[in-house]
């Protein structure tokens, strides 16, 4: 039986491993130079999932088969909290992507209207961090409401990864080891907590489809068909490249 000394011991090895983790993350990010496999109008894309829908699956596979960084929840919210980082990512864009930068936080800020969300400082640093690294590009960004704060910019695309939530229960109950019961609560605590970051922060909801490029629906898709599919829009040309039929 672990004693409370014990247990302290250890949530706080888990917290210096997981800072060492993400600084060793961020350091690789910022300092290596990707190139896609492919040429693509697309600099970075933004993934928003339902818990238990595969879509951490999906965009781990996105980036191995992008060569593009993954940034999780995690890694933006430390990005977010710490000013050093952020300047870092300032200092190697040049004068036009700090100008993109730019142009996105006003757009954004200038259609909050004005209105206070949450923590004003918390939510100015986010913005200012999806931005920073959408226009830094070959990125892949996940949740944190970077489909909104990046919704104008037309070098990304947005998707959104679903299930129903029978199968989303039964995966999760799966990968937990608990019931059905427990995992349906446990689903509904999680969703709960992103919709109140959603509208806290970007007054919108993650089921609104309007704000998504595509969405994908797993409940008989598997992974890597969803992968192959995003692939492809990606290596698609502009669309006035594209040829369009002129029936009526």
């Amino acid at each position: 039986m672990h004693t409370e000394s014990q247990l302290a011991s250890s949530g706080t090895s888990h917290l210096i491993e997981k800072s060492m983790l993400l600084s060793n993350v961020l350091k690789k990010a910022m300092g290596e130079t990707t190139v896609s496999r492919q040429e693509s109008r697309y600099r970075f894309l933004t993934i928003s999932r339902n818990r238990g829908s595969l879509g951490d699956s999906i965009a781990e596979g996105l980036a191995g088969g992008l060569g593009w960084h993954l940034f999780d929840k995690e890694i933006v919210n430390y990005i977010s909290e710490n000013s050093r980082v952020r300047e870092n990512l300032v200092r190697e864009l040049d004068e036009r992507s700090q100008t993109l930068v730019q142009d996105t936080i006003g757009r954004f800020l200038g259609m909050a209207g004005g209105t206070p969300f949450g923590m004003f400082e918390y939510h100015q640093a986010l913005i200012k961090t999806l931005a920073y690294l959408a226009a830094r590009g070959n990125a892949i960004i996940m949740g944190r409401g970077s489909n909104f704060a990046l919704r104008g910019d037309p070098r990304g695309l947005h998707v959104r990864i679903t299930a129903s939530t029978e199968t989303r229960i039964a995966r999760l109950s799966s990968r937990w080891g608990v019931s059905a019961t427990e995992a349906r609560r446990r689903m509904i605590g999680i969703e709960t907590e992103r919709r109140e970051f959603l509208k806290r922060h970007f007054q919108h909801s993650a089921d609104d489809d309007r704000y998504y490029d595509i969405v994908y629906n797993t409940d008989r898709m598997e992974p890597e068909y969803v992968v192959a599919s995003i692939l492809g829009v990606l290596s698609l040309p502009a669309c006035s490249e594209i040829p369009v039929s002129a029936k009526p």
